[in-house]
């Protein structure tokens, strides 16, 4: 009974192990976003008015 208690064992860690293999094979495989820089236009500023409204 030790033996199959040690083969079930044996087989879960296994899995785990497939499991956290394929997902981070999976996440490596997908896509990443790339980070494209955007220049931005923006208006002149004008000099604000200091007197008061």
């Amino acid at each position: 009974m030790d033996t199959n208690l040690l083969m079930i064992g044996v087989a879960v860690m296994l899995g785990l192990i497939g499991v956290a293999a394929s997902r981070d094979l999976l996440r490596r495989l997908r896509p990443q976003p790339r980070l494209v820089p955007i220049r931005v236009e923006r208006p002149a500023r004008r000099p604000r008015d200091t007197s008061g409204m």
